[in-house]
């Protein structure tokens, strides 16, 4: 089994696929707006849905997600695990390696000393550079995985459910941007259910979708995706009126209203920016602080697609 270990020198300035660039042209609606400091998030995840498939596995920074040090390319792999399976031997040999390098670095070696490798990570992290940062870096090497499969599959699924969705966000008044949530929650996949039992096309756990659907032995409505659309609408909608802004409504759709909240005061601030950048909750994770930039990465993706049935469903209204 052959592995191609590509360098990103580049990594800075990513080089995104044709649909993703075309995607870039499209500005962020107002109610989502897009902060400068978020942007190096949102083109990852970019690269990670049009650009890298199930066979990259992306070794980068968990906080600055500019930093990209390799991508672990396996050939062959028929399914997602398969992939994993092999690349894994390959991705902890580069861990380790990039651990090494930026401790070294924060133990005072120049960057000559480690070779062309160390030479790279000290142009990419910008050094010199503070010891507290690098070591900080050395336990920050995070993998992800490719899901360029995945994001064409929702595409796919995703054209016979949106005009429905659009539909029903429009009834509870609530942004028709909101369709592209289900992409990042499960492909559009109304089977879909994750590791920790969240199920359907919203990804609702149990007890929260009790409040809004039936859910028993008998019936499950988790798996209905319209009566799902309808309760993730009054949701999202209860999430704003009680946060205030539609990006702190996606966080708490992800993190909890009340999380959100505790957030808010932890910081003393309302902006989407200062709370995915300075809170530091003991739940409030890599996940959570990449769910509102995965979702406008998703939007920017989709927005095309989204406007086109909101405009089709305009015209219908309007004849």
């Amino acid at each position: 089994m052959a592995f191609i270990v590509v360098v990103l020198l580049a990594a800075l300035v990513p080089a995104l696929s044709p649909a993703t660039a075309s995607a870039d042209a499209i500005p962020s609606p107002p109610l989502f707006p897009k902060p400068p400091v978020l942007e190096p998030n949102v083109e990852f995840w970019k690269r990670v849905y049009a650009e890298f498939g199930m066979g990259d596995f992306v070794l980068h920074d968990r906080e600055n997600l500019l930093i990209i040090y390799e991508v672990v390319r396996v050939s062959e792999a028929t399914n997602e695990r398969r992939a994993a399976d092999l690349a894994k031997p390959e991705i902890q040999r580069l861990r380790e390696q990039y651990e090494d390098i930026l401790t070294a670095l924060a133990q005072g070696k120049s960057p000559e000393e480690l070779g062309p490798e160390g030479q790279r990570v000290a142009e990419l992290w910008g050094c010199p550079c503070e010891p507290d940062l690098l070591r900080r870096a050395a336990g920050n090497v995070r993998v992800q995985q490719g899901l360029r499969e995945k994001w064409d599959e929702g595409v796919q699924r995703a054209r016979g459910l949106m005009p429905r969705i659009v539909s029903i966000l429009r009834q509870h008044n609530v942004p028709v941007e909101l369709a592209a949530l289900p992409m990042v929650e499960s492909t559009f996949n109304p089977r879909a259910r994750s590791k920790a039992g969240a199920v359907g096309l919203w990804q609702f756990i149990r007890s929260t979708a009790r409040s809004y659907l039936t859910v028993s032995r008998k019936r499950d409505d988790r798996h209905d995706p319209l009566r799902s659309t309808q309760a993730a609408a009054r949701l999202l909608k209860h999430n704003y009126e009680a946060l205030g802004s539609w990006p702190l409504a996606i966080v708490a759709y992800n993190h909890g209203k009340a999380g959100v909240q505790t957030a808010r005061e932890r910081v003393g601030s309302d902006a989407i920016e200062d709370i995915i950048v300075r809170y530091n909750g003991p739940r409030f994770g890599f996940a959570s602080k990449n769910f509102y930039p995965e979702f406008l990465a998703a939007l920017e993706l989709l927005h095309p697609t989204i406007r086109q049935h909101a405009g089709q469903e305009n015209s219908r209204k309007g004849s």
